[in-house]
């Protein structure tokens, strides 16, 4: 059997509805999934009554930090995901994704490109809008020819309509994803890039590490492994699954242990 415990659906910025990525992770035979939309359980919400036998959903979130001038980003697994407290963060969260999409079509337009925003919301539907959904809209408009390009000429960080969005304080959110009987992870370490600093997260509050992810190479698995294992954080791992064009995820890789989702799921299964 196999473990998945990072992807995306058409609710933040993935290419699949959630009936199709719970349609494709049973194909697969996965065991455990976690949708880890971006400030969102819309899917969860949706496909809940939908998983196989043999396949468990987990309820799961991806929220944005900054920590000394650096975005961390933090898989919230196994909350409950009827928590009102934890519903209105990723409520505030989600209309602050709004308001700077708007800010950035702005900023677009005072750059000479024609863009509306609801050709924006159009793209993104009903899921959480985020850069990629810009991204599109300008390919769409014959703006840039690619998503690169975009990300390139106008949307990446040092781009002239790059606007950041709102984030929590990384106390706030390991505290709000405990309170909800979730679990707290630091997504992909290898392109945060600063070790040093995962130390300063575990000290507020941070309780696991994704070991295993797309972009690790077997090195930095191993590394992020001794690493987690130094600092008594649980080991996790997924795909981080987008299935949009131009990333590389694969659903179910890297293979992650049956034991790591165990222990992530009986932790939170002891604050309920």
């Amino acid at each position: 059997m196999s473990v998945d415990l990072h992807t995306h659906t058409t609710v933040s910025d993935g290419a699949l509805t959630p009936a199709e990525l719970i349609a494709q992770a049973a194909a697969r035979g996965l065991s455990v999934l976690a949708i880890t939309d971006h400030d969102a359980l819309a899917a969860f919400d949706q496909v809940v009554r939908m998983a196989p036998p043999g396949l468990e959903i987990l309820p799961g979130a991806e929220l944005t930090c900054h920590i000394d001038g650096r975005e961390a980003h933090i898989l919230a697994y196994a909350v409950d995901p009827g928590d009102p407290a934890f519903r209105a963060i990723l409520q505030r969260l989600a209309e602050g994704r709004v308001e700077r999409a708007r800010r950035i079509v702005d900023r677009l337009n005072g750059l000479g490109v024609d863009l509306d925003f609801a050709d924006v919301t159009a793209i993104a539907g009903e899921g959480t809008i985020a850069r990629p959904h810009v991204a599109a809209a300008l390919v769409a408009r014959g703006a840039v020819a690619t998503l690169d390009e975009a990300f390139l000429r106008y949307l990446g960080r040092h781009a002239p309509a790059f606007v950041d969005k709102e984030t929590l304080p990384p106390r706030e959110a390991f505290r709000i994803i405990r309170s909800a009987g979730g679990v707290s992870s630091l997504a992909h370490p290898g392109t945060f890039r600063r070790d040093e600093l995962i130390p300063v997260l575990v000290e507020a509050g941070l309780e696991g590490l994704e070991v295993r992810h797309t972009e690790h190479s077997t090195a930095q698995s191993r590394h992020y492994e001794a690493l987690s294992a130094g600092l008594g954080l649980l080991p996790t791992g997924g795909s981080d699954f987008h299935g949009t064009p131009g990333h590389r995820s694969r659903l179910g890789v890297p293979e992650v242990p049956d034991a790591w989702a165990d222990a992530l799921i009986a932790r939170a299964g002891g604050r309920r």
